[in-house]
């Protein structure tokens, strides 16, 4: 019932304070929240038009919540559990709208202590909800399968839950008693308290040192900056910002380890309780997705190493160094070809490339722009990376830390790949199925960036312009790397991790950064030189709190480029396979959804497609070097 928690796709990472250098120049600081031109910030008022109206529907769901008493102990009647089922879709996307403005809110201006109480009441109500309604799905899987089927046969309204039931099925094993339920609900909130320390310590709390520019002058470091400072083509630079950042998460690692240990542990208790073989087992079986697609993924990226190392062969040559380290794994590999993209020239971009498919999503991307879906700059306080939130009753959202440069436009197609994805959704389909599982919404932003990529590479061609090319390709190469392997790097820590408290054995700083060392040196031991410093990386990756998510962007990257390559071969039929894939939100599992596009992801196929893609990418920048 809840809408997705913020997402944070590419958050980039962290010298200590007395390693970072200082200077006499003033630091250039980030803007604060009331300095940003109104026209780059969101219009929540589309949702409420104050906070007045905010305060009074909030108080009209919590009235309305004792309601939902009534319906227990009388579901196995079609009529009561069809208005029952219904009260708490209505519900579900009224209190989906007071989360998604107070979330919002939030996201602006994490430091603002009103809009952090707002959070933090509505997350309350969320879990107040969750018990009061904790006894459905115990009292529905208590009723017969045949029984069901009969309901179903009698009530006509009942029909459009037939998936849902279908979905209950599969956790038969595992819904315990009402009672039981209702005493897991109501831990929520404190099931996912280390989760909530940690992004408030890394959104509010912590703060780095400046550090010299490229220019000689002291510049402020944050989260949304970092990036920026990693592509510098002072090779000083860079080093001076990953080893600042590194080093501040180093000098909480004891902390961080228990917040990120406490959470892992929290998952296997819940894996435990509910009856899972493991975490994964529970993260992965509610909609039915193999636990063997996590796994082969790892398999099959190991086997395929040798095609990054290759990759990181040609960008050692290509910036004329002896050895590679950490820090050079992000500055382009063409010197002299990046441009300033202002936003206004990215939506443009955005906009263009993907003309691939159709009218209908550029009407619906050129509103959202015209509406102000989407938050464009880093200012204080602002939750850093980026993200698509919103709900059933609004706009899907957008938070960017738009840079002015080629990345931060692959983020806004990355986001739009999301939105779209929710806006066709929410239309198409009842509340019940507007959602979907992580595991299908990666794909949907990773094609739009596939498209952006094929738009400017062309057009690139078209011109006879080669260093852009070589540019383009290296930015293709980059989100292979970034996405395709250093994720699948992620899942394969995060599988390790969960395992280790599995067997019962304890997570320390130490122990967590020995198996991160020891992973980041299989995968880029061969051609880079790993510093011990990266290997404090896992204490500030947010995704490790959420339970087995990361391994869907690199399963994602894959179904999209396969499904990227059918759309623009095929035309129209693979265009109306791919939106009918999006209009579909919930209402199959993950996995039917992407056959029906063309993609089957039981199969390591589209892994080595994509795989196949980087090569080749790889082989065009060799060629054209």
């Amino acid at each position: 019932m809840m809408p997705a928690t913020e997402n944070n796709p590419f958050h980039f990472f962290a010298i200590s304070a007395e390693e970072s250098v200082t200077g006499t120049s003033p630091a250039k600081t980030t803007p604060k929240r009331s300095e940003v031109p109104v026209e780059m910030t969101w219009d929540l008022t589309l949702v409420y038009p104050s906070i007045e109206e905010w305060e009074e529907d909030f108080a009209r769901q919590e009235t309305q919540l004792p309601a939902f008493a009534a319906f227990s102990g009388h579901l196995d009647h079609a009529a009561t559990l069809l208005e029952c089922l219904k009260m708490r879709d209505e519900t579900g996307a009224q209190i989906g709208k007071l989360y998604s403005w107070a979330s919002l809110s939030k996201s602006g201006d994490n430091a603002d202590p009103e809009a952090q109480g707002r959070y933090d009441r509505i997350i309350g109500l969320y879990s107040r909800c969750a018990a009061m309604t904790a006894f459905i799905e115990p009292q529905i899987l208590a009723i017969p399968t045949d029984t069901l089927s009969a309901l179903v046969d009698a009530e006509e309204g009942l029909k459009v839950y037939e998936y849902y039931f279908q979905t209950l099925e599969r956790q038969r094993a595992h819904t315990r008693s009402a009672e039981v339920e209702e005493v897991l609900a109501q831990m929520s909130e404190s099931l996912g308290a280390a989760q909530t320390a940690f992004r408030q310590f890394n959104n509010a709390d912590l703060k780095f040192p400046s550090i010299i520019g490229e220019d000689g002058e002291e510049q402020e470091l944050t989260h949304g900056k970092f990036i920026s400072f990693l592509q510098s083509e002072d090779r000083d630079v860079r080093e001076r910002a990953f080893k600042t950042v590194h080093g501040e998460f180093f000098k909480w690692r004891n902390t961080l380890a228990a917040t990120l240990g406490g959470t892992v542990k929290s998952h296997v208790a819940l894996s435990r309780l509910r009856g899972y073989a493991s975490v994964l087992d529970m993260e992965l079986g509610p909609d039915a997705i193999p636990t063997s697609v996590y796994t082969n993924l790892i398999a099959t990226v190991h086997e395929r190493l040798p095609v990054l190392h290759r990759y990181l062969r040609l960008r050692k040559k290509r910036l004329g160094l002896d050895t590679l380290k950490m820090w050079d794994l992000y500055v382009p590999i063409v010197q002299n070809v990046e441009r300033a993209i202002a936003y206004e020239e990215g939506k443009k971009l955005v906009l263009e490339s993907i003309k691939p498919l159709g009218a209908e999503p550029s009407e619906i991307i050129a509103r959202g722009f015209e509406e102000r879906w989407v938050d464009v700059l880093e200012n204080e306080g602002k939750t850093s990376g980026a993200f698509s939130n919103g709900s059933y009753l609004t706009p899907p959202y957008m938070l960017l830390n738009y840079q002015e440069k080629l990345e931060s436009v692959f983020t806004l197609a990355h986001e739009w790949g999301h939105s779209l994805h929710s806006y066709l959704a929410r239309e198409a389909q009842p509340y019940i199925y507007s959602g979907y599982t992580i595991f299908v919404a990666e794909v949907a932003s990773t094609l739009l960036e596939a498209l952006l990529s094929h738009y400017m590479l062309e057009d690139a061609k078209a011109k006879g312009d080669r260093e852009l090319q070589m540019y383009l390709l290296n930015q293709v190469a980059e989100r292979f790397r970034a996405t395709l392997f250093r994720q699948t790097l992620f899942a394969e820590f995060e599988l390790k991790i969960h395992e280790a408290v599995e067997r019962n054995e304890p997570l320390t700083a130490q122990g967590m950064t020995e198996i991160y060392l020891e992973i980041n040196r299989a995968y880029y031991g061969a051609e880079v030189e790993v510093d011990e410093i990266a290997a404090i990386e896992w204490a500030r990756i947010p995704h490790f709190y959420y339970g087995y998510y990361v391994y869907q962007y690199a399963t994602g990257i894959s179904a999209a480029q396969s499904l990227a390559r059918q759309i623009l071969a095929e035309g129209d039929v693979a265009v109306e396979r791919y939106l009918n894939f999006l209009r579909g939100g919930g209402s199959k599992t993950s996995i039917d959804l992407l056959k029906g596009a063309g993609v089957d992801m039981t199969s390591p196929a589209p892994i080595h497609a994509a795989l196949d893609a980087f090569e080749d990418a790889v082989a065009q920048m060799e060629e054209l070097a």
